[in-house]
């Protein structure tokens, strides 16, 4: 972009060239020095720079972008902060920004956002190493050079020491990109940083903010209380970002945590982010082609010449001054928070469905109200929306463009008033227990009575005491670690209305293998070994198929006691499928919760017994549920040339691999056990409920299932052990239990 009359042709030296962008806070201009050196000069507008307080703000993020690396930042290279018109010089960074690349050629490929968060987090960790937070992570603040992204706007950074944000109490970020902490009571740490991370991440991926990009009241309202929409992530994604995105900061992942996630496998590997041909956000040049993966792109037309981003112009309003802030009196409600249920409600977007849990915090919205008394909402918000040509404003921003339609919202959905039983057999009866309590808090209405499973010793795993009285119509609904069979789908379905019984997954059930081996506590094991090792074909700890696994370790010869349940146990059913799918020449029976003539069990050992006797034995192994592990060692196992020790992130790298397979409204989720997964542990089940399609309670046990499946859910879950369902199979048990409401 040329520049206009009115502009400057020299700002402190620099010999300008052209405009980069404009916004709110100023002009940014492409410029070069004496020497030659391209850079970008921000120069700040007069009514802004006569604002004492604005003022101040300037010379922090001339300060803190100094502190910073210029290996994940635009390096400054020269600034006048006390100019009549202040000005920064930083270098020319040649690639767009996120927010131009995504809406120019659209969501980045799950190895390329990979390639990202490395990046990203390089960067904060760079940041948050000096003492700073970002405090407003976004795509307009990340430019994509050719060699990794850069983080640029340190304009309201602050130190990691500080509590307060300013001397006024001001909330300050872009909302779609906030924590929720941000919001309830203006405070910032390094977690801050990661949630926007996620953010911005799920923005990459699928083109979109996880939070909607609307008004900042209704964008507000779902980033505290609501799930993010991360439908279109692609399975392998789900793992890295979600974890980001946790309410609470002290659940997110730490910055290290996140550059351990997208290092696994990447060494050796450099992978470039595709950053041209990208249309313009408004009318004006367009970045040159970059090489990299993908498609190549078309011919660029002739007018397109190389301008590269600069840094982002575009900052807050200025601060309110002491005469605009009306005296303190009852506490003030932020903009971005709903006053009342009533008005959380109406600033919801008509076409994005709202879970009914919202309406059940207007309570806990009154005290972030009350936490947030005089908080002044100071929202920076006028990145470029995509596909809208539009910047957006402080307190509300342009459509997104995003086509198709969206996911339907996760949470409670209750039931008309009414009652429902439930039994669980399976590994998922103590996460189900919870679901009932916690789905019975949010809809009094709906109350449902939990049956636990019954004393073990049945040999059929399908007429174990809850499975019989569902079949009977003992119960409303069952639980199951297994699918129905076309055969037990029909006896089941005699007591159902309609004779059609529903079957929807709901959670990820992993297994995990322990031993008790002194002086070894790392051992790797893989299907055919393990198959042999509880057939008791492998009998000694040194056996050269064991040493060729870990050949550092020092194993002893002493004999291999195998613990094994010897009556009903959901985890010999997960344990046994896995083996009979990943080595079925080593372990050729059928699957089974009962084992007989595979192994000789102790008498009396249950599936509860066994952590307990492998902590008790020296040189024994066994298998348990993921949540039972305690302080046992575990193995990890190996699928082709990796492998993964049992936990809720690996087993969800597992899951994400699977297909779902439909017939009416059962829902199966099918594994290939045999087919490697990258940093996925493979020894896991998935748990379903049963329940009639329709008539009797079903409709109050489909709300349950709506819980489940929910963001809530699942989180309760992962803390418990269980690993998460994949967005791809929430999104079609969402869209059963919809069919489901709709008959």
């Amino acid at each position: 972009m040329t520049l206009s009359e009115h502009d400057p042709r020299e700002i402190g030296g620099y010999l300008l060239e052209g405009r980069l962008g404009a916004g709110g806070m100023g002009v940014v201009y492409r410029a070069r020095s004496v020497s030659g050196r391209q850079v970008a000069v921000k120069v700040i507008r007069p009514e802004l720079a006569a604002d004492a307080e604005f003022r101040a703000r300037f010379r922090q993020e001339v300060t803190a972008a100094r502190k910073v690396s210029g290996a994940f930042t635009a390096p400054v290279l020269d600034a006048d902060p006390e100019a009549p018109a202040p000005w920064l010089a930083t270098l020319f960074v040649p690639g767009p920004s996120l927010g131009e690349r995504v809406s120019g050629q659209g969501p980045l490929t799950p190895t390329e956002v990979r390639r990202l968060a490395a990046g990203l987090a390089e960067a904060l960790q760079e940041i948050h190493r000096v003492g700073l937070i970002h405090r407003d992570l976004k795509p307009g603040n990340v430019l994509l050079a050719e060699d990794g992204p850069r983080v640029i706007d340190f304009g309201i950074a602050r130190s990691a020491g500080e509590t307060q944000l300013t001397s006024t109490g001001v909330a300050v970020g872009t909302p779609p990109f906030m924590a929720p902490e941000q919001f309830r009571n203006g405070t910032a740490t390094t977690a801050t940083d990661v949630f926007a991370l996620g953010s911005v991440l799920a923005f990459a991926a699928t083109g979109r903010g996880p939070f909607g990009a609307d008004s900042s009241h209704a964008v507000g309202f779902r980033v505290v209380y609501e799930e993010p929409d991360l439908a279109g992530l692609a399975p392998e994604l789900y793992p890295l970002i979600i974890g980001c995105l946790a309410k609470e900061p002290e659940q997110r992942p730490t910055v290290e945590g996140l550059l351990r996630m997208t290092g696994e496998g990447a060494r050796g590997r450099t992978v470039q982010l595709r950053t041209g041909p990208v249309a313009p956000a408004a009318p004006g040049p367009v970045a040159a082609p970059a090489p990299g993966p993908g498609p190549a792109p078309g011919p660029a037309p002739a007018s397109v010449v190389p301008t590269p981003t600069a840094p982002n112009p575009v900052a807050p309003a200025p601060v309110p001054t002491p005469a605009q802030v009306p005296p303190p009196m009852a506490p003030t409600v932020p903009p971005y928070l709903p006053t009342a249920p009533s008005a959380a409600t109406s600033a919801v977007p008509a076409g994005r469905p709202r879970p009914r849990k919202a309406l059940l915090v207007g309570a806990a919205v009154a005290a972030v109200v009350v936490a947030a008394a005089g908080t002044l909402g100071y929202l920076t918000w006028q990145d470029r929306q995509p596909g809208t040509g539009q910047s957006g404003q402080s307190g509300q921003a342009g459509q997104t463009g995003q086509t198709g339609p969206s996911a339907p919202a996760s949470g409670v959905s209750c039931a008309p008033a009414g009652q429902a039983a439930i039994g669980v057999d399976g590994m998922e009866a103590a996460l189900v227990e919870r679901w009932t309590a916690d789905f019975g808090k949010a809809c009094p209405g709906n109350r449902l009575t939990y049956k636990g499973p019954a004393a073990p010793g049945a040999d059929d795993p399908f007429k174990t005491s809850n499975a019989t009285l569902f079949a009977d119509g003992g119960l409303d609904a069952a639980g199951f670690d297994t699918t129905l069979s076309e055969q037990q789908a029909v006896t089941y379905g005699k007591r159902c209305a309609t004779g059609q019984v529903s079957q929807l997954p709901v959670t990820v059930a992993p297994v995990a293998v322990v031993f008790n081996v002194p002086g070894v506590a790392d051992l790797v094991l893989d299907a055919p070994t393990l198959a042999k090792i509880f057939r008791k074909q492998i009998q000694a700890w040194n056996d050269p198929a064991i040493r060729a696994l870990n050949p550092a370790a020092v194993l002893p010869s002493s004999p291999i006691d195998v613990r094994v349940p010897a009556g009903l146990s959901w985890s010999s059913y997960v344990f046994s499928q896995y083996l009979g799918k990943a080595a079925p020449a080593d372990w050729p029976y059928e699957v089974s919760a009962v084992w007989g003539s595979e192994v000789k069990a102790q008498p009396g050992a249950t599936e509860a017994s066994i952590p307990g006797a492998v902590a008790g034995a020296q040189w024994s192994i066994g298998f348990v549920p993921l949540r039972a592990v305690g302080n046992l060692h575990t193995v990890r196992v190996r699928t082709g040339d990796s492998d993964a020790a049992p936990s809720t992130a690996t087993a969800n790298a597992m899951a994400a691999t699977g297909t779902v397979e439909t017939s009416g409204s059962r829902l199966s989720v099918k594994l290939d056990y045999q087919k490697p997964v990258k940093g996925g542990y493979p020894v896991v089940g998935i748990g379903y409920l049963g329940f009639c399609e329709r008539g009797g309670n079903s409709a109050v046990v489909a709300g349950l299932a709506s819980y489940a499946v929910s963001g809530p859910g699942q989180a309760s879950g992962e803390s418990m052990k269980y690993g998460t369902l994949p967005p791809a199979v929430v999104q079609q048990v969402q869209g059963a239990l919809a069919g489901l409401r709709a008959q």
